[in-house]
């Protein structure tokens, strides 16, 4: 049972930089909290992105207690009924290569349990929402402002703007992506561990709906997934834009550009057909009837410190941590470091309490989003496994889901291989990011309390 929600007795002002949904977030999570939140946006706040982001359980739990969420799901989201597993790239003929190799369905028992659906819905959908949101707590809004410098002295925070002004805050929060300027002040220094390619691209749905034994996509609301070689193809239908969004990934650099992650580019301009070589014919056609597409080289990075030592800055989102932004919980990562640390300090009743919140908060989410990012791409390597015995023993574990007896969730024979493939699901789905910080005020909330 989590604990009721506090509103902190020491009110700080907190500095967001960035504004897209993981500054948004948190700006509401800590406004709620009772603290004094200005978010400063580059943006005019205003330029649309397109595309989708995915809700798993984990995000869509948070989301629904916040007020107008659970309307916007109903309204404009599309629940997803399962991951669908095909083949991209095969020596079969062109006829069969899509056809299902396995269907992980997300059973109503299972889901029930978890408490939340797994969603899509347009990334400019939430943006307003939060926005919204932020607005009706008293968050401040500093649109086209460009934080050019960042400094800390003596628990004071500053940051300068490209206009000559600046604003002074006690805590500053880096909401501002993969090339964070926050993260001067945290923590420079980066590990590359791998680079990611990819690209974004809408297709009408209604082109989807007229090609040859692939409509039926557009029927089951499921998260279709292609498995290629050296490559992975992930497809979502959105119902509310009326469009199917399609992920294109590899688990290695790719010599296209690399582009702004929200901006939007001409798909003739920009896809390498060469990538789509050796996939079923209908898929690469499906492809080239995009209209539009952002490309994307994402750089997986360790970082082990997320927040200042001097207890001025912290990160979330992109800034903290590199989960694949064209997997399923790049958002949902953003989201659970917002409640944190919303929940963590909702509990401040004095300024001397803040370094072992923000240490809370690294110890609490540093965990969970390096396990989720290696999981994530570790997915990615295993869904774009070329052939051979390793995709082999991929297909036939996936094969085996597609038994009658797996449809059935209580048939014993079957129960250990849906055991066995929902684990991984299950550890990502049923994180409780507000019961983690309860769990933790449990056994430190009394040294925390003894400071103020």
């Amino acid at each position: 049972m989590a604990i009721k929600s506090h509103r902190a007795s020491c009110s700080l002002k907190f500095l967001i930089v960035g504004g897209s949904i993981s500054g948004l977030a948190t700006a509401y999570a800590l406004s709620e909290s009772g603290h004094e939140v200005i978010i400063v946006e580059k943006s005019d706040g205003r330029t649309k992105v397109s595309g989708s982001v995915r809700s798993p359980p984990n995000m869509t739990r948070i989301l629904k207690e916040w007020p107008g969420m659970a309307a916007l799901f109903q309204r404009r989201a599309t629940k997803c009924s399962g991951h669908w597993f095909g083949i991209a790239c095969s020596r079969l003929l062109p006829a069969e290569t899509s056809e299902r190799v396995g269907f992980m369905k997300f059973h109503e028992q299972i889901m029930s349990e978890l408490g939340a659906d797994f969603f899509v819905l347009q990334h400019d959908d939430l943006r307003r929402e939060l926005t919204s949101l932020c607005s009706a707590a008293g968050v401040a809004f500093e649109y086209g402002r460009t934080v050019v410098g960042v400094k800390s002295d003596d628990g004071v925070v500053s940051i300068a703007l490209n206009d000559g002004k600046s604003l002074i805050g006690d805590i500053v929060i880096g909401a501002d992506g993969r090339d964070s300027i926050v993260r001067e002040i945290v923590d420079d220094h980066l590990e590359p561990t791998h680079t990611v390619a990819g690209i974004n691209i809408s297709i009408p749905t209604k082109v989807v709906e007229a090609t040859e034994h692939l409509e039926s996509m557009c029927e089951y609301n499921e998260l279709t997934i292609w498995m290629g070689n050296g490559l992975s193809l992930t497809g979502a239908l959105d119902s509310s834009a009326k469009t199917f969004d399609l992920s294109v990934c590899s688990p290695m650099r790719l010599e296209f550009v690399d582009g702004d992650w929200y901006a939007d580019h001409a798909l003739e301009t920009t896809l390498p057909l060469e990538l789509l070589r050796g996939c079923d014919p209908r898929l690469q056609k499906l492809i080239q009837k995009g209209y539009t597409c952002c490309p994307t080289v994402q750089v997986v990075f360790e970082q082990d410190d997320i927040v200042g030592l001097d207890g001025t800055a912290a990160l979330v989102g992109d800034a903290a941590h590199s989960v694949l932004i064209h997997g399923s919980h790049n958002a949902s990562m953003a989201i659970e470091d917002a409640i944190t640390l919303g929940r963590l300090f909702s509990r401040l009743s004095d300024r001397k309490q803040i370094p072992l919140l923000l240490d809370a908060y690294r110890e609490i989410r540093h965990p969970r989003t390096r396990a989720t990012q290696e999981s994530e791409y570790q997915s990615l390597v295993n869904i774009s496994e070329p052939s051979g015995p390793l995709r082999d023993v991929r297909d036939g574990g996936l094969k085996a889901t597609l038994s009658k007896e797996f449809e059935d969730f209580h048939n014993c024979e079957a129960s250990a291989l849906l055991v066995q493939s929902w684990e991984q699901y299950l550890v990502l789905f049923s994180h409780d990011a507000n019961e983690e910080v309860d769990n933790w005020w449990s056994m430190w909330g009394s040294v925390v309390e003894a400071l103020g």
